[in-house]
């Protein structure tokens, strides 16, 4: 049986191997041949038994490695019978381009983020553009290829969730009350939740200066979730915090974030350089929250409601709105809340994302 065979640095949690996951085990459970290369990562426990793991060291950036790893793909594409590579990042996509051309099969690519770009980066992140075809999770992202590689052809596919995982129930409302009971919250509390990891590109500290809008009695809770690698950045976020005058709480490494979504009244996705998607955006759209997030990259476009847009220059356009979203009557707020979760059904889930690959493997295969 001719297999598919998806690549990646390594396979932790991160927004690119979670979508990788969702398709290869849906793939598995429909009968499919498929293999996943990486470096290796906590996420190689949830594969589907039927799935194969190659462990490389394909998170490496160097030169050499970056051939060796060419020709033990040329390997394993011989011993799997694989028929097409499908690769979503740059160091391990020369490795994946080059093993491709050697043996002849299929070479896609998932062109993932916004890319810096200099001479040297240009021709670094060439091979993004080199797919066939080049598969990109937004119109944001098709415009941005093929603003520095006009002759790529692009297709469309919104990297996808799992929204029946991603919505409310019985247990999820229990320990999101056991959550709020923890924060001690006036009656008429309000909770703002950012999601993300400790990365200064998260937008974090700009949250925390539109809080410093509010008068202190009013203030929102502000909830912050995300991983404990960077702890220089998390003390400092604590300090500045401190220093305004808002009541900050940092969650780390969290198993389950669906009780976090739920308590909130607002998820914020405030990043300070475009993203090519937004996972968080989408995942608090199926939970049925309220999303704010601003005019860069793909955030608009998911959203598709200006009201919930903000300048990302401003500090007060995101105060502003975050007021607007927290001073909604509860009716409000559920009606925008269910308006985003049959957008996020519609357009954003797993199914979506598994059929969109599928007519692209479908086609080598």
């Amino acid at each position: 049986m001719s297999g598919i065979l998806k690549i990646l640095p390594c396979f932790h949690t991160g927004g690119v191997e979670q979508s990788t996951l969702l398709i290869v085990n849906y793939m598995a459970e429909k009968g499919l041949k498929t293999f996943v290369a990486s470096s290796g990562g906590i996420l190689e426990k949830k594969l589907h038994p039927n799935v194969g793991h190659i462990t490389l060291p394909l998170d490496s950036k160097n030169p050499i490695k970056i051939i060796c790893n060419a020709i033990k793909l040329k390997k394993i594409i011989f011993q799997h019978n694989i028929k097409v590579i499908h690769v979503g990042s740059r160091a391990p996509a020369w490795s994946a381009y080059l093993a491709a051309k050697i043996t002849g099969i299929g070479f896609v690519t998932t062109y993932h983020g916004a890319y810096g770009q200099n001479c040297l980066k240009w021709y670094y992140n060439r091979v993004m553009a080199l797919g066939r075809p080049v598969v990109v999770a937004s119109k944001y992202m098709e415009e941005h290829v093929a603003k520095f590689y006009p002759k790529t052809k692009c297709l469309v596919i919104p990297s996808g969730i799992d929204t029946d995982f991603f919505t409310n129930n019985e247990e999820i409302e229990e320990e999101s009350k056991k959550l709020k009971l923890s924060w001690k919250l006036p009656n008429d509390g309000k909770v703002v939740l950012l999601l993300g990891r400790f990365t200064r590109i998260k937008g974090h500290e700009f949250l925390l200066r539109s809080m410093a809008c509010f008068k202190t009695q009013k203030a929102p809770l502000v909830v912050f979730v995300g991983d404990s690698k960077n702890t220089k950045l998390i003390n400092e976020l604590k300090l500045k915090a401190d220093q305004i005058n808002v009541r900050l709480l940092v969650y780390e490494d969290v198993a389950d974030i669906r009780p976090f979504y739920n308590a909130a009244n607002v998820v914020i996705v405030p990043t300070t350089k475009p993203e090519a998607f937004g996972r968080v955006t989408v995942e608090a759209m199926s939970m049925g929250k309220i999303v704010i997030g601003n005019n860069l990259g793909a955030s608009s476009e998911i959203i598709n409601d200006s009201t919930w847009i903000f300048n990302s220059s401003s500090i007060e356009s995101l105060a502003n709105i975050i007021k607007a979203a927290l001073e909604l009557s509860p009716q409000q707020a559920k009606a925008i809340g269910q308006k985003n979760r049959e957008r996020a059904v519609a357009l954003y889930s797993v199914s979506k994302l598994v059929e969109g690959h599928l007519h692209i493997y479908n086609s080598f295969l």
